[in-house]
Formats: C-alpha cells, sequence, structure tokens
C-alpha cells in the first residue's frame, strides 16, 4: 500500500490479497460519529487512489458492525461530514466496496451497507432501521435504496415497525450477496476481488427489481397508508419517502429524504424522543467504579407473602435469576409456583413466550422451606411480612432487598443480620411505573451492592436508578412536587377537572388526582409525609387529601379518593366539587387564594424546581435522570422529553418568572433553587 494511504485511529487499514479492508474501530460499538464518518471517506478516497488496491472490504471491530449515529450529535448543530455524503462516497467509488457484517448493523450501519455494492454476511447477525421508533426517518438513504432491493412492502416493514431483524430474514434475500457461518471478512474479500476481476459492479441506485412491479409498489403504499392516522407523524414521512424512490429520479428521491429528515430532526417532539432513549442509555450504563465492586447476581429468593409474590417471581425469571420462594410455609410457596406456572402459560398461548422459554423458566423456580437457605442465594427480595428472630444463616445473601416502605431498614437489617447489605427496592410490577426500578441505598451499605442490583434488573427493558435513603426513591421526590402543587391548587379553588387537564397538556397520561387513585390515595399521602418530613417542608399542602381520605374512608363502598369506578375504568367523582368548597369553607381562616397563575405552568414549574433542588445537592447521578422518572414512573409522553427538555424547550426566564407569586403560596414548591437562578442568570439550559 502506498505511503499516502494514512492510518487514522477510528478506521484501521490493512491489505488482504489486494483488497483494502478498512475496520471501524471506535467503541463502544463503532457509533458513526463525525469523527469517523471523516475518516472513513478519506480512507476511502485514498484507497480509490492507490493502484496497488483493487477493491475495498468495509469491516468493523468488536462484537457488531455498527450501532448507527451517536444520538447525542442531533443536540447540536449537524456536523461534518453528514452520513449522506458518506453513503454517496460509498456507492459512487470507482472500485468495489464489498461491506462485512457481523453481530448487528442498526440505523446508519446499515444505511451504510445498504450503499455498498455487495453485501456479506454471518449468519445470525441483525440488522434495523430504527429511526421511526426516536420519531425520525432515514438519514442516509435506506428509503432511496432499500426499495430497489426489496420493493416497497418489506421496505416499510422494516422501517415502519423499527424492529431488528436477522439477516436470514426471506424478505431481505435480494439484499445480501452471502451469508456465511464464519466471520464473513474472508468471504468478502472474495467477493470484492470478484467483482473486480469482473470489472462491472451494479450499484444499489441503478438496481430496479423492487421497483418492477409499479402496480405492486403502489398497493403496498396505499395499505400502509390507510394504517397510518397522523399525517404529520414519522411514519408517515417514511410512507413519502419510499413512495418518492418510485416516482423520483434516484438524486431528487435523496434529497426530498434529507428535507424531511430536517424538518424531523427540528420537531420538538423527536427532540424529546431521542432525549429519553439517551436518557435510558444513560441510566442502563454503571459508572466504572460501581461497576467495578457490583456483585454479580445470579440466585434470588423472595421472602414474604401475598399476591405480589407471583409478579416478583416472574419478573425475577425474565431477568436470568434463578429463584427461590419462602413464604414460612411450603403450602403457601407451592400455590405461588402454581402461579407463576399459570402465568407463563398464558405467556405461550397469547404468543408472546416460547415454550422452550417457559420451561427453562420453570427449571429456575423452586420452593425454599427454611429460612436457613437464604445464606446461600445471592439476593433476597424482602416483602417485610414474615418476622425474624435471629439472622438468616449459615452464610450470608449478597444483598438484602427490603421491598416495603413502612418496615424500618435498621430494624430489619438487624432481625436477619443483614446489616452492610440491605437496600431498600421498589419494584412495581404494573401501572405506569412498571418501567422504572429504584434502589435507594442506606449510608452503611456499600453503593456497589445497589450496583449489583442494577445490573440484574436493568437488562430486561427497565430502567433502574439509583438514591441514598436519605434522599428517598426518586419517584417519591418528584410525586411529592407533582401531587403537592396539585394539592394546593385544589385547596386555592381551582377545579381537579382543570388541573387533570393542565397535566396531560404538559404530556402526563393521567392527571396528578388520577394518578393517586392508582398509587393508592394512603399510600401517596405516606410517602409524601416521609419526603416533607425529611426536608422539614410544612404539611399544609398534605391536609386536604388528608380530610379527603378520611371523610371518603367514612363510606364503606369507596376506596377511591378523587374518582368512582366506571366499569373497567375510573370516572371523576361528580361530588368532589361540592366537598372541596365546603372544605375551603371551612379552612376560610387558613385558606390561600390562588394568584391565577395557569395550572399548568404551576406544576411544570414545581416539577422543574424539585429537578433543579436534585441536581443541585448532587441526589442524581445524571441531569436527565428526573426526566426519566417522569417518563418511566408516572406515564409522561416519551415525545415530551420530560419536564426539564420541556423547560430547556419553552425557556427557563418565562417559567422562574411564574414562580414569584406562586412562592407567598408554598415556598418549598416554587422557591427558585439557586441552580435556577444561577441558569436564568447566566442564560443556561440543562441539556
Amino acid at each position: 500500500m502506498k505511503a499516502g494511504f494514512r492510518v487514522t485511529q477510528q478506521v484501521q487499514q490493512g491489505v488482504q490479497d489486494g483488497v483494502a479492508v478498512l475496520t471501524l474501530d471506535r467503541p463502544p460499538g463503532n457509533a458513526l460519529v463525525p469523527g469517523l464518518r471523516a475518516a472513513l471517506i478519506e480512507s476511502l478516497h485514498a484507497a480509490c487512489d492507490d493502484p496497488a488496491i483493487r477493491a475495498i472490504v468495509l469491516n468493523g471491530a468488536g462484537a457488531g458492525f455498527s450501532a448507527g449515529i451517536d444520538l447525542g450529535e442531533f443536540s447540536a448543530a449537524p456536523a461534518d461530514p453528514p452520513l449522506g455524503e458518506l453513503c454517496t462516497t460509498i456507492e459512487d467509488a470507482s472500485k468495489p466496496v464489498v461491506v462485512a457484517l457481523h453481530g448487528s448493523a442498526f440505523g446508519a450501519g446499515f444505511e451504510l451497507a445498504l450503499a455498498a455494492h455487495g453485501r456479506v454476511a454471518q449468519r445470525g447477525t441483525r440488522v434495523s432501521l430504527p429511526e421511526v421508533t426516536l420519531s425520525m426517518v432515514p438519514g442516509g438513504g435506506a428509503t432511496q435504496r432499500l426499495p430497489r432491493l426489496v420493493g416497497a412492502q418489506a421496505a416499510l416493514e422494516l422501517m415502519l415497525s423499527g424492529r431488528a431483524v436477522e439477516v436470514t430474514d426471506a424478505r431481505l434475500a435480494p439484499v445480501f450477496d452471502r451469508i456465511v457461518d464464519a466471520a464473513p471478512l474472508d468471504a468478502a474479500v472474495v467477493l470484492a476481488r470478484g467483482l473486480s476481476d469482473r470489472g462491472t459492479w451494479r450499484r444499489t441506485r441503478d438496481r430496479q427489481k423492487g421497483l418492477a412491479d409499479a402496480r405492486a409498489y403502489q398497493s403496498a403504499i396505499a395499505a400502509a397508508a390507510a394504517r397510518i392516522r397522523d399525517d404529520g407523524s414519522a411514519e408517515a414521512d417514511i410512507l413519502a419517502c419510499v413512495e418518492a424512490a418510485q416516482l423520483l429520479p434516484f438524486e431528487q428521491g435523496l434529497i426530498f429524504e434529507q428535507e424531511r429528515f430536517a424538518e424531523r430532526l427540528a420537531r420538538p417532539e423527536a427532540r424529546g424522543i431521542r432525549h429519553v432513549f439517551t436518557a435510558e442509555r444513560r441510566a442502563a450504563a454503571l459508572p466504572k467504579q460501581l461497576a467495578e465492586t457490583a456483585p454479580q447476581l445470579r440466585t434470588a429468593a423472595l421472602v414474604g407473602t401475598g399476591p405480589r409474590l407471583a409478579g416478583l417471581a416472574l419478573v425475577c425469571l425474565s431477568a436470568g435469576l434463578a429463584v427461590q420462594v419462602f413464604t414460612g410455609g411450603t403450602d403457601k410457596a407451592a400455590e405461588v409456583i402454581d402461579e407463576v406456572q399459570a402465568g407463563l402459560d398464558h405467556a405461550v398461548r397469547s404468543g408472546k413466550l416460547a415454550e422452550a422459554t417457559r420451561d427453562r423458566r420453570l427449571a429456575r423456580l423452586s420452593v425454599l422451606e427454611t429460612p436457613d437457605g437464604l445464606g446461600a442465594v445471592d439476593l433476597v427480595l424482602d416483602l417485610g411480612a414474615l418476622s425474624f428472630d435471629r439472622p438468616v444463616g449459615p452464610g450470608q445473601p449478597a444483598v438484602w432487598a427490603l421491598l416495603d416502605d413502612d418496615t424500618s431498614a435498621a430494624a430489619r437489617a438487624s432481625s436477619t443480620g443483614a446489616e452492610g447489605r440491605l437496600v431498600r427496592l421498589r419494584l412495581p410490577l404494573g401501572g405506569p411505573a412498571a418501567r422504572l426500578v429504584e434502589v435507594a441505598t442506606p449510608p452503611d451499605t456499600p453503593a456497589g451492592l445497589a450496583a449489583g442490583v442494577h445490573r440484574a434488573f436493568s437488562n430486561n427493558g427497565r430502567s433502574v436508578l439509583l438514591s441514598s435513603e436519605a434522599t428517598g426513591f426518586l419517584s417519591d421526590v418528584m410525586g411529592a412536587a407533582l401531587f403537592g402543587a396539585a394539592l394546593v391548587m385544589l385547596a386555592g379553588g381551582v377545579p381537579a377537572g382543570q388541573i387533570d387537564a393542565a397535566a396531560r397538556g404538559l404530556g402526563l397520561g393521567h392527571g396528578p388526582f388520577r394518578l393517586i387513585d392508582e398509587l393508592g390515595a394512603q399510600s401517596t399521602l405516606a410517602r409524601m409525609r416521609r419526603i416533607f418530613e425529611a426536608r422539614q417542608i410544612s404539611p399544609a399542602p398534605l391536609r386536604i387529601l388528608s380530610d379527603r381520605i378520611i371523610d371518603v374512608g367514612a363510606d364503606p363502598a369507596r376506596a377511591l379518593a378523587f374518582h368512582v369506578p366506571a366499569g373497567q375504568s375510573l370516572e371523576p367523582d361528580a361530588g368532589l366539587a361540592d366537598w372541596v368548597a365546603g372544605w375551603r369553607e371551612a379552612q376560610a381562616a387558613q385558606a390561600v387564594a390562588w394568584p391565577g397563575t395557569d395550572p399548568a405552568v404551576a406544576l411544570h414549574a414545581a416539577l422543574v424546581n424539585e429537578a433543579a433542588r436534585l441536581i443541585e445537592t448532587r441526589a442524581v447521578q445524571r441531569r436527565s435522570d428526573p426526566d426519566l422518572v417522569m417518563v418511566r414512573g408516572f406515564g409522561m409522553a416519551r415525545s415530551s422529553g420530560g419536564p426539564l427538555l420541556q423547560s430547556d424547550i419553552r425557556g427557563l426566564l418565562g417559567l422562574v418568572r411564574a414562580m414569584r407569586p406562586l412562592r407567598e403560596v408554598a415556598p418549598a414548591l416554587w422557591s427558585p433553587t439557586s441552580l435556577l437562578d444561577e441558569m436564568v442568570k447566566n442564560g443556561r439550559s440543562f441539556f
């Protein structure tokens, strides 16, 4: 190879049988960041200019070819070179370019492959175009190239679902020249040499097989259009791009795709979805110092009684843990085993679980007859229902996780012998918080043990957040701000329906009063009291909820504070307005008039102020954690991005100004933190 064919840090270069092998080498995941894109373009030009090079193979180092674009790049101005330029450089290369795929090629990684002149993949490799899940459209030409290879129907199925599929999927047969069992590099080199020897190779833009049946193509477009309800959605834009692949010349189709890509990139909802996706990925990654001390948890014991045991067992089994059930009586444990089997059987019948997977999970489930066996497991999940008159043993579990909010952590650790190894765990089994797991660590427990719990439960679609016991669960803290603000407004005479509607306008699926009833009014009140007491906040905002619970509790037929059952759903209690009016009249001497601030602004301000306090006191590991709590824990729309991102989009200055009259009503909720004042003064944003 000529000396001018320069080696770069992100692209490893070599020559094999006259073929330049360019290996993407940017851990983790070979994300196609601007530096890697520039290095690839430079290397491609150098290889094409080198007379000793006959062809080019693109390969990926590590576990996969490429994870695609780093989403953090979209938070700033577009960086050169754009992905489309890289893909065009590949397609227009004067020498044949073959891509060797292994592991995975997602998003931009797959688009890069579609631009090549040949593709070889290892069996089991997975590819996807997931942009639709981020309210985006592909930006590297996939909407123009993939339909030319596979037709409109298959292309739309892949792009509108966003799901990853294996390269052996029949719909992808026209995409791959060879599927091999071994590492694909050698086969790709052979294919590249063959194309060079032949002297001709077809570029994807010149392929016509997928466009040949115009009637079938339009039929697929029409069928997809009938299923898309929102003309402004990412699905609609993808559909328009795929239709353009048939109607426009290739170069014009690329321009059309780029215009749609740029428009969607600027949309607030797309920014919100990307923000949440990035927050989830960051939450899934443990800091290095914690990861190094986190124990590997492989076995778990469930300790307690009641209906939650079967659900907890299903969660633990899906996380890959071997599970033992201890109820203090083998008959009760056997009932739990039966419930778990019934749940797994139902998942099989509904097509959500393979029979072989069910059988493997059942093989990891057993009954623990005595507490002595608890010392042999890695993780104990303790519902707090059983008493222990002596420490468990022999041996000790690596981590003792207490799931009962009302049990003293110190007392439980003392009675079980779990001092220095106990954490508090919140593991919801349903409702809006089902995908959020929280671990709160007492001061005498090493943080690495909480990290072990994080690792155990973050691999099955859940986000796991860590906090200190002093801070409490982050969902309780953010919930206290949301519910506290709603209760203050209700006490000030703002109708509950107006407050709930304002919350839905912020992106919440349900308003705060519906959430209080779904979580349980008594439980919500107890959690808020703990937060208020720990922070020495006046309990005045809680008075109306406490009194409502007392009055509703006088009616044995009532179990909800603000709603009444309506079939399978809930409806607002029609008598609530009269009750509030009577309550306000009784409280006249202490009642605080609401200053007239828009309820949506007031709710948003309370959430942002509380999130800023968590950031300022270093109670959260990442600035995005409060947004993740609201999306994963309270059902806030992913497209909203959460309250902090919304404050960046809408402007923090206006929000802080709106807090001025509110601080007199409830200072703990609406007195701006020092961080907010500093951010407004210096024109800073959260992200």
